[in-house]
């Protein structure tokens, strides 16, 4: 199993797993013209974040986005972990986990990073079980969005 950080050869898959995602966790089907442009973004500028994928035997079968939120109040940047998805056949092997423990690894190397964050469905008791089996937990915050 080895994770890389994603480059442009990989935007098929990516977008590919960004809409299985939707679909999986959120039954909405997106625009995948709009998802592959926002993919694209992030893979060219990489200043939004970065796409770190792994892969076995070569095979791309996990994502993982990583973006950068400044806290005044900590005077640091916190890691938000967002787009994640491993592939069906490819799930309950540690792949997430290996993803998630690369990330850390990055975070506590960087002497800018305070910590990690990332939200999850409220209903979604697997994954919050997962984040708390690798030591996150759920804070004081609930989220709010205004979307144009």
């Amino acid at each position: 199993m080895n994770i890389r950080k994603a480059n442009l050869n990989d935007l098929d898959f990516i977008v590919k797993f960004n809409m299985n995602l939707a679909e999986e966790t959120e039954s909405k089907t997106l625009d995948i013209n709009i998802v592959k442009q926002g993919v694209l973004k992030v893979l060219k500028e990489e200043v939004q974040g970065k796409y770190f994928v792994c892969e076995i035997d070569g095979t791309i079968v996990g994502q993982m986005m990583i973006l950068y939120e400044w806290s005044d109040w900590r005077n640091g940047e916190f890691i938000w972990i967002q787009s994640v998805y491993v592939d069906k056949n490819y799930r309950n092997r540690g792949v997430f986990k290996k993803l998630f423990n690369h990330i850390k690894e990055y975070c506590d190397n960087g002497k800018n990073f305070v910590g990690l964050r990332l939200y999850v469905e409220k209903n979604n008791n697997r994954a919050k079980s997962v984040y708390s089996s690798l030591g996150m937990y759920e804070n004081d915050y609930d989220m709010y969005e205004y979307v144009k």
